[in-house]
């Protein structure tokens, strides 16, 4: 089949928002990568939610695809790639700490869900985003530069029903005591995109306690530990 020419859209997508589906980054990656590897008959794209005018938002797509002859499931949601940084601060005379976000989450339908921060990538590099999203969630007296940032791996959270792969990144700030009180129950997050978030400094010894959370925050913890013991 010629490019594109084997993709549909439910009714209700306009034109318009068909138009921004077939170009948007996280689509167009995984369209080519399933005509690479499978039998790709056909794809439905079942719905789309633009987050903003500049910004593509989840896209729900049903493909009709073979690998070897058979049928595999076809539903997934796309949402594109992101990136998450564990910052672990150094005070002089205090244990290591680290900083979470608390955040509501609907889809657990949580509304104080703590988490190392984190955002999408929205078709940016990893350490671009990374530092982006210190700045928006943390704070920009943080100060966190390009080359402080080191990489841990990057992993797939939900192959099984969505594409998003995570970047995991972390980051030592040699800072004084009062900068690192003044984090504490900081009130951040962008209102134009409906973040409320509050800050959270503990223990890094303590955070595999602070309750379910999510895969990337674990996941950075243990293999911080890991390559420092």
């Amino acid at each position: 089949m010629d490019p594109l020419t084997d993709i549909s859209f439910a009714p209700g997508i306009d034109a318009a928002l068909q138009a921004r589906v077939l170009t948007a980054p996280h689509f167009r990656r995984w369209y080519d990568s399933m005509r690479a590897r499978f039998t790709l008959r056909h794809v439905l794209v079942r719905d789309a939610v633009a987050f903003s005018a500049t910004r593509m938002g989840f896209i729900l797509v049903q493909a009709d695809a073979l690998h070897h002859g058979e049928p595999v499931p076809g539903l997934a949601l796309l949402r594109g790639d992101s990136v998450s940084v564990l910052i672990v601060l150094k005070c002089p005379g205090h244990p290591d700490r680290t900083i979470l976000t608390r955040e509501a989450r609907v889809p657990i339908a949580r509304p104080d869900l703590l988490a190392l921060p984190a955002g999408m990538l929205d078709g940016g590099a990893f350490v671009s985003t990374a530092l982006r999203e210190l700045s928006e969630e943390v704070g920009a007296d943080l100060r966190v530069r390009e080359k402080d940032l080191i990489r841990l791996t990057d992993v797939w959270l939900s192959p099984g029903g969505c594409d998003e792969a995570i970047g995991l990144y972390y980051t030592e700030l040699h800072i004084e005591e009062a900068l690192a009180r003044s984090l504490a129950e900081r009130q951040t997050g962008l209102a134009c995109e409906h973040e409320y978030i509050r800050l959270h400094v503990v223990n890094m010894a303590d955070l595999p306690r602070i309750g379910m959370t999510d895969a990337k925050t674990l996941l950075s913890w243990h293999m911080y530990q890991a390559r420092h013991k």
